[in-house]
């Protein structure tokens, strides 16, 4: 998690250097992620999300946001002791950064309330499940009888996995000062594409998603 901390620390700093002139504030919001890979049977699981977002006008309607979030999600993947065992929930979680950069429409304004759409892409560091309970260490994962450790794709590869998102979604801001979001994220690139398992007969293919609800307050 060093390197991890230490871009978190670079991009929030480039994030606030680069939106000085627009509004700052503090996210924090819960997230719903679900798994869509060969490698694994899964269940979709609540996790949780903060950071910081910046947001620059073009006018009163039309706004380009820039955010900075660290991620966990909680998932539930179908295990088992051994190949002959019957099957069971295995929780692991997904820690990761994104800085999605997307664009607001404020399509409709009411009293201090403006309501909007936005999209854009979110950009992905960290791909990495780490399990939760380490008693379960040796068990397999269906459907290949991966181990856990099989998910542990960038302490494996010695470095950041990178993904791209497409995001979007509703938003609701209040008085310039509190915003509330909420976000599909699909992914464009394949988050399972560098998974260190071999000798497996059909390739490793996926494609995640998940939907995040967060709230902003603005302090600068």
């Amino acid at each position: 998690m060093k390197y991890y901390f230490t871009l978190f620390l670079l991009c929030a700093t480039w994030l606030s250097i680069a939106q000085y002139n627009g509004k700052i504030g503090l996210t924090l919001g819960a997230t719903n992620y679900i798994t869509d890979t060969n490698l694994l049977s899964s269940k979709s699981g609540k996790g949780f999300t903060f950071g910081v977002m910046s947001i620059s006008e073009f006018n009163e309607n039309f706004t380009f946001v820039l955010e900075m979030n660290y991620n966990q999600h909680s998932v539930k993947l179908i295990g088992r002791e051994n190949e002959l065992a019957d099957p069971e929930d295995v929780k692991f979680n997904l820690q990761e950064f994104s800085l999605p950069l997307t664009f607001n429409w404020f399509f409709h304004e009411a009293n201090y309330f403006k309501f909007g759409v936005n999209a854009g892409p979110s950009l992905h560091f960290g791909h990495e499940f780490k399990l939760v309970d380490d008693a379960k260490s040796s068990y397999v994962l269906d459907p290949l009888y991966a181990s856990p450790d099989n998910l542990r794709f960038d302490t494996y590869n010695e470095k950041v996995s990178f993904n791209v998102f497409a995001a979007v979604g509703l938003c609701v801001q209040y008085d310039e000062i509190i915003m509330a979001n909420l976000k599909y994220y699909r992914s464009i690139t394949d988050p399972y594409r560098q998974a260190p398992i071999v000798g497996t007969r059909d390739e490793i293919t996926g494609q995640d998603s998940y939907f995040a609800f967060a709230v902003t307050y603005f302090f600068l």
